[in-house]
């Protein structure tokens, strides 16, 4: 018999959907020449980023990135005989590490990007050499296209698995799904998550967001 059981908690969640909102600012502000909101945002996904990697260490059972990282061979056999799970399954692991891996890449390599204005320049310009500037900012600049196309998948894939499995869409809104023989993870406080982000976001704000709050 299925059992309402609580998977995620708010800092998994939060996480989530701020990331989406975040992801989209940054892309809607750079193609549109936004550079101050531009790097504003980009400080506050830097910020989000980084307490989500510490949450995956020390936060909730089902947030850690040690309870669903799994094997190539287990990712092949869920996507063969896909079953409703508690938390990531094996499959999804491996998108959640690739676009975490690729949202820090584009976070660092915009620090070293150089703005066509030279008003807001990326804080490492001034301290790399122009070759790595270039690199960086080419990085930067076709980057988000790989991230923007697994974004995409990663939604199709998750309307597919709610249409055809369980509503994992409707679980990453109110944390809790219904399942049978599953047991409740272990969840942690989640002001310990929000306590780090403000934290983080107060220093990225004394770090570079009172100047670009200026240039608004």
């Amino acid at each position: 018999m299925a059992q309402k059981i609580k998977v995620w908690d708010g800092a998994v969640r939060f996480f989530h959907w701020a990331m989406v909102l975040l992801v989209a600012g940054l892309w809607y502000s750079g193609s549109e020449g936004y550079i101050a909101i531009h790097q504003l945002l980009a400080y506050s996904l830097a910020s989000l980023l980084l307490a989500r990697l510490a949450w995956g260490i020390w936060g909730s059972q089902s947030a850690r990135f040690s309870q669903f990282a799994a094997s190539p061979k287990a990712a092949i056999g869920y996507l063969r005989n896909t079953t409703p799970v508690a938390g990531h399954n094996p499959a999804s692991s491996y998108m959640i590490f690739t676009l975490l891996a690729l949202l820090i890449l584009q976070v660092v390599s915009g620090l070293a990007t150089f703005d066509n204005s030279y008003m807001n320049d990326g804080p490492l310009v001034a301290l790399l050499p122009a070759s790595w500037v270039d690199l960086a900012s080419a990085i930067h600049q076709f980057n988000i296209d790989i991230i923007l196309i697994l974004i995409t998948v990663h939604i199709a894939f998750a309307l597919w698995h709610s249409w055809r499995h369980d509503n994992v869409i409707k679980t990453m809104i109110t944390g809790t799904t219904e399942l049978e023989g599953a047991m409740q993870p272990t969840l942690r406080g989640s002001w310990r998550f929000f306590v780090m982000l403000a934290v983080l976001l107060l220093l990225m704000y004394y770090w570079q967001g009172r100047a670009l709050l200026a240039l608004l």
